[in-house]
């Protein structure tokens, strides 16, 4: 189930009053996930009920004490809400669960919110039968483009697309992580009432990787200058040598992907599917990839993993070794 089909399931069942008995949440949004959690219980049962609402969670989600409750009727309540989290039941299985499903009483209403949820398992078939499944993934760039806007727009702080897409190239998709740097932003901005890109550069928490994107296209330039200077920048950031190293190695092995989906006529959602980067920075993949032959890449891929066997060999000192691979890759 899609995450826009998984927000629409969940507001009409809290709209209309209609909710089903068995719900599986899940999914790799976790603030999605966490925000229509709390809306569905709330929904469902004052939380302070202690009579008729109780939580599980991890270790503590054993089937036993989950079965006693959830069999149990409502005291002066319209029902009782098990809310059951981590429990790894759909991944692992579990009898009595598989039973109580079937013994449910209509008084009960029992919400699983899982990390690891295996689809071929009896109690996840069981939950699509006679329940509710509600998958929330991460949304689109242009979802999230509006997501954010809005965010700011609550504060009457203006902020463009272009400053918005710079938060999301350097901080990433995780929604948790855009709303918490979105809100340092309003604090920053709150005065003069507008986020520029350059706010976002100052405030980005991947300052790091930020300046390792711009080396990266600096080194496909061969611009030795501009590579040079990105590097003396990091340093300044007191960023260790061994993760820059990882960081290096790791936009290679992006490059080199991304010239296999190119060559193998590849658009660009295909390009971010394969290659599991946000589509909106496929493009300066690609440009970057221009710089290079795919036997380049594949030699500078090499290259990392030789300069990180020489460092954990002791063969080299970690920025020794790093500064040595930079020398090496800005060649021709």
């Amino acid at each position: 189930m899609a995450e826009k089909d998984a927000m629409s399931i969940i507001n009409s069942h809290i709209k209309d009053g209609s909710f089903s008995q068995i719900y599986l949440l899940g999914g790799n949004e976790k603030y999605l996930l966490s925000q229509y959690k709390d809306n569905l219980i709330n929904a469902l049962v004052d939380t302070s009920d202690t009579m008729n609402y109780v939580v599980y969670k991890g270790e503590n989600a054993k089937a036993n004490p989950i079965v006693d409750f959830a069999m149990t009727m409502p005291f002066f309540a319209d029902r009782r809400v098990v809310l059951v989290e981590d429990s790894d039941f759909f991944k692992k299985g579990d009898e009595d669960i598989e039973k109580l499903f079937e013994e449910l009483p209509e008084t009960t209403t029992i919400v699983f919110c899982e990390t690891n949820i295996d689809k071929r398992c009896k109690l996840y078939k069981a939950v699509s039968k006679i329940g509710t499944v509600a998958i929330f993934e991460t949304p689109d760039e242009k979802t999230l483009l509006v997501w954010l806007k809005s965010l700011f727009k609550k504060d009457n702080i203006q902020i463009d697309d272009g400053a918005v897409y710079r938060l999301l190239e350097g901080v990433g998709m995780d929604m948790n992580t855009l709303y918490n740097e979105a809100e340092k932003l309003k604090s920053y901005c709150l005065e003069k009432g507008t986020v520029t890109i350059e706010d976002v550069e100052v405030l980005s928490i991947n300052q790091i990787e930020g300046k390792i994107f711009d080396m990266m296209d600096a080194l496909s330039r061969r611009d030795k200058k501009a590579t040079i200077d990105l590097y003396s920048d990091l340093l300044m950031l007191r960023e260790p040598a061994m993760r820059l190293l990882y960081l290096i190695t790791r936009q290679y092995n992006i490059l080199l992907k991304t010239k296999v989906a190119i060559e193998g006529n590849k658009d660009y959602s295909q390009i971010a599917s394969a290659v599991k980067v946000p589509p909106f920075t496929v493009k300066k993949y690609v440009a970057q990839c221009q710089g290079y032959t795919r036997s380049q890449l594949l030699d500078r891929v090499n290259w990392c993993q030789e300069a990180d066997t020489s460092i954990k060999t002791g063969a080299m000192k970690d920025n020794m070794a790093v500064e040595m691979l930079i020398i090496k890759l800005l060649q021709k």
